[in-house]
């Protein structure tokens, strides 16, 4: 994996994401090289460049300062990529934004599939902080074909239980890829009811140009069949749940 540096002249981006004013990436790349990562589409980038290096935003907390001063709502940070992959553990970057974040008392939401955030459990515990963790099966080797070089499971689920202690959390399934998901449903939605999650959302796989899909998870799945199937199991659980589709 290669890191270039770069300076930026933005930090806040608007985001289209409902409930988000503004998206905070502290990197461009991932590590993560997740199968269905649609990010490269979405900045045409391409997706080989997108899996073999990152771009750190060294001056982006600097810039988040200023920005921060005339910008208000809610700020997700990790939209398009993930602020906690591997480079973080060197940089920093996102925690120093955390920190400025932290100063200007705002409000945010992160999304990962990293344990490192762990590290910065002492800053967020204190903040306005809700923290969600996607999950796409209970099968660390079958995990291990489309999200690589993340989180194991079981990492991802002690992430939610340490950040459930302090901070509003939340489990984001997707996308689904029914022969992952399905089988252990039941079996995930009580781990996360005991471990206290706020709530669950539920999405569904879009396909894009580009990704390197396969064969056995490409998309042919009725999602609406799927939908009240999920919708069947999840009822009888206590967790408020949500669909994206």
């Amino acid at each position: 994996m290669k890191y270039i540096e770069i300076y930026v002249k933005n930090a806040l981006a608007k985001s289209k994401l409902e409930n988000t004013l503004y998206a905070l990436n502290p990197y461009i790349g991932c590590e993560h090289r997740c199968v269905y990562c649609y990010a490269p589409h979405v900045l045409h980038i391409n997706l080989e460049e997108w899996n073999s290096v990152v771009y750190v935003k060294r001056n982006i907390p600097t810039v988040l300062n200023k920005e921060l001063k005339k910008k208000e709502g809610l700020i997700t940070i990790g939209t398009v990529t993930d602020a906690y992959q591997p480079a973080e553990k060197k940089y920093k970057i996102t925690r120093r934004c955390l920190e400025v974040l932290n100063k200007h008392r705002r409000k945010i939401s992160i999304l990962t599939k990293s344990s490192l955030i762990l590290r910065d459990k002492d800053i967020i515990k204190d903040m306005d902080a809700e923290i969600g963790v996607t999950l796409t099966t209970l099968d660390d080797e079958k995990r291990r074909k489309i999200e690589p070089y993340a989180s194991s499971v079981d990492e991802r689920l002690e992430v939610l239980r340490e950040f459930s202690k302090t901070n509003r959390t939340y489990a984001f399934i997707g996308p689904i890829f029914p022969d992952l998901i399905m089988p252990h449903l039941r079996d995930l939605m009580q781990i996360l009811e005991d471990i206290g999650v706020s709530y669950v959302i539920f999405d569904k796989f879009r396909m894009k140009k580009g990704m390197k899909i396969p064969e056995s998870l490409k998309d042919n799945t009725n999602y609406w069949t799927l939908k009240r199937e999920i919708y069947r199991i999840v009822r009888n659980f206590t967790i408020p749940f949500y669909f994206g589709w």
